[in-house]
């Protein structure tokens, strides 16, 4: 499959307690065949569902680098990936733009494990896009591993 762009929305409410006004409990990452890439991170600040902008970034990364992310993505979507899903953690959708412009969604719980042979997407996207504390698959991270 050629991809167009990717678009992945993680949202790390889970049940517990509430978060505060500062915490960041949604990002939106989108990834084009071009280079570009489009961050925004949303804070709890008025309460579920009423969350604001707590930061945003665009930039362009090196072609080699998009070209090996949107080829593992390719591999996802042909490979019937199983998911998982689990009740008290966030979630992740994931659209995926073709370049005939069909779009593929993709839905799951951010329990990480969304691989492609030996490649875990979310360490793999965490190394190669210069943003701290990405959830991508998973609302897990250690944050001195992925700092740049």
């Amino acid at each position: 499959m050629d991809i167009q762009k990717i678009r992945i929305i993680s949202n790390n409410i889970c049940y517990g307690p509430e978060p505060s006004s500062t915490d960041e409990v949604e990002q939106h990452l989108t990834i084009s065949s071009t280079g570009r890439v489009w961050f925004t991170g949303y804070n709890y600040a008025g309460g579920f569902g009423k969350y604001e902008i707590g930061r945003k970034k665009q930039f362009n990364i090196k072609k080699i680098t998009t070209d090996e992310i949107l080829n593992l993505f390719s591999q996802y979507c042909e490979g019937g990936q199983l998911l998982c899903y689990a009740t008290d953690v966030g979630d992740w959708e994931m659209q995926i733009t073709d370049t005939e412009n069909k779009k593929h969604i993709f839905k799951g719980s951010l329990c990480g494990e969304v691989s492609v042979g030996n490649t875990n997407l979310t360490d793999y996207i965490r190394k190669y896009i210069p943003i701290n504390d990405l959830f991508v698959f998973s609302g897990d991270f250690i944050k001195e591993e992925y700092e740049k």
